[in-house]
């Protein structure tokens, strides 16, 4: 067996171009897999699955998607919550020069929907789980096949094989080209998709390496959805890289979540305030052995300083961490020598990432004042998915316009002091106001509405509903209006009651007086 490259076999194309090695997403892991084929890359559900059995799944299902029709820059989405068949399709889809979307098990159909037509997504991947929203958004679509993550499908779905003797080629990619786009809330109600090139993905995989402490036999815990960058590309994927083994659950309990710390002796893993609010609040948690933890990277929204001491108590540094979806998405690390001391600090900037703190009027500012936060790297997305105006809005001169304010401090790291834009981030997940308020405008009854996050020790902020309204309006009515449209987590989960909304002369929607919470609400 030949362990030259991650293919023995002719490139079907691009090979004159001359890209380097490891150029293609993904292929560095195959290239580990032919390293150590009989270590263990991943566990799920109990079961192991070798960095050799990886690649032939991976190489499995790249021949099965292609016999499907799968062909060279097809968008293909995946609908799934956590499973090991989330990577071996991503992998497959980039060796056959197809470009993956993957959307979390909570999505709704509408969403779901919205996403394949915007991509003029080809093929949809389901699990069982997300079988019915498949359905739903594909409608009578006859242009969208459905196959099935899981071998065997009860659908008389076509479904993944994890074997085959098929042999398919390498499609060698342009540094350029898309591998994976992932959506994100956007500001007009609809999710904007940010296009990551196999470029800008090596890259931050450079940038993952050299900025956070991965080890060769680290055991990580994914158990936040591959949905998201972070979980993705942070952790699973640079994992991978490093050739350490990756324990994926199919979402985040608590209770469960301690009891893999002690059972697979977990060395590192991803976590949002809210994960480590609730396992520290778990009974017994005093009892846990988590000692093999060697850090905790925490992101999705600022760590409280009294959370990063109760866990370096433990000697469990929580590394605060600053990224984006557009930056693949690592932009800075705390050090572990920090994780308690600068609670205010998200590190310096990854070696790759440039970051520049810029007044309204666009003048770069010294360290110490506060600004908005620009970065640029070989990591970034340069574009939105067929979204020229919000592109031109985000990238500008080669920098991506974050939204967020900061400041460098005499340290060199980045501290992150608020947000410009209006999205909320509730238990590590970004949701767009407006998405919400479009839908809650059509309730029977409601004049006005608007959409605004309220600080809470749990979840970071809570999604409040601010009404006008001719008549009561029950919480948990509004929900189950809202319910077949939004993901759970958009849910609002209170309500407040006004005379009327702040807005200016124009009608601009004032939402800085909108977070002053008056004397009389309830």
């Amino acid at each position: 067996m030949s362990i030259a490259g991650a293919s023995d076999g002719p490139a079907l194309h691009g090979q004159e171009t001359g890209q380097f090695p490891g150029l293609r997403y993904g292929e560095l892991v195959e290239r580990r897999a032919l390293r150590q084929p009989l270590r263990t890359a991943i566990i799920h559900d109990g079961a192991r699955i070798t960095y050799g059995e990886l690649l032939d799944r991976i190489h499995a299902a790249a021949a099965f998607l292609t016999s499907q029709g799968v062909r060279p820059g097809d968008r293909v989405v995946c609908v799934s919550e956590n499973r090991p068949e989330i990577l071996t399709t991503l992998y497959a889809c980039s060796r056959i020069g197809a470009v993956f979307t993957p959307i979390g098990i909570a999505a709704p159909a509408a969403d779901v929907k919205f996403i394949l037509r915007d991509l003029s997504a080809t093929t949809i991947l389901v699990s069982e789980r997300s079988v019915p929203t498949a359905l739903e958004a594909v409608g009578t679509d006859t242009e969208v096949s459905i196959i099935q993550l899981e071998a065997l499908s009860r659908h008389g779905l076509p479904s993944i094989p994890v074997k085959t003797a098929a042999e398919v080629g390498e499609v060698r990619p342009e540094a350029d080209s898309p591998a994976i786009i992932i959506y994100t809330s956007g500001t007009a109600g609809h999710p904007k998709g940010v296009v990551l090139t196999h470029s800008a993905l090596f890259f931050n995989g450079v940038n993952t390496l050299l900025g956070l402490d991965i080890a060769s036999d680290d055991v990580t815990l994914v158990n936040t959805p591959l949905s998201h960058i972070a979980a993705l590309n942070t952790i699973a994927v640079a994992t991978l890289h490093k050739g350490g083994s990756v324990i994926i659950d199919s979402k985040f309990d608590a209770s469960r979540c301690l009891e893999q710390i002690s059972e697979y002796g977990i060395t590192t893993m991803f976590a949002v305030p809210s994960m480590l609010t609730l396992m520290a609040q778990t009974p017994g948690f005093a009892d846990v052995d988590t000692s093999s933890l060697r850090w905790i990277l925490g992101g999705g929204a600022p760590m409280p300083p009294e959370l990063v001491a109760l866990w370096s108590a433990r000697n469990v540094p929580v590394l605060a961490s600053y990224g984006m979806t557009e930056a693949g998405p690592s932009i800075s690390f705390r050090r572990r020598t920090d994780a308690s001391g600068k609670a205010e600090s998200s590190g310096t900037p990854a070696l790759l990432t440039d970051v520049r703190i810029v007044s309204a009027d666009g003048t770069a500012l010294p360290p110490g004042e506060i600004g908005e936060i620009l970065v640029r790297g070989p990591h970034t997305a340069s574009t939105y998915w067929r979204d020229a105006k919000a592109t031109e809005a985000a990238f500008v001169d080669g920098w991506l316009i974050t939204g967020d304010r900061g400041l460098i401090d005499a340290d060199g790291d980045l501290c992150i002091t608020g947000r410009s834009k209006e999205i909320i981030i509730t238990g590590g997940e970004n949701v767009d106001p407006a998405e919400i308020e479009h839908l809650i405008a059509g309730y029977p009854g409601i004049l006005d509405a608007a959409v605004i996050g309220r600080p809470d020790p749990l979840w970071g902020e809570v999604i409040t509903a601010v009404i006008v309204s001719e008549s009561n309006v029950e919480l948990k009515e509004l929900q189950e209006y809202l319910r077949p449209h939004l993901a759970r987590f958009k849910l609002p989960r209170q309500i407040e009651r006004r005379e009327e909304l702040p807005r200016s002369p124009v009608g601009k929607l004032l939402r800085r007086e909108l977070r002053i919470l008056p004397p009389d609400t309830h």
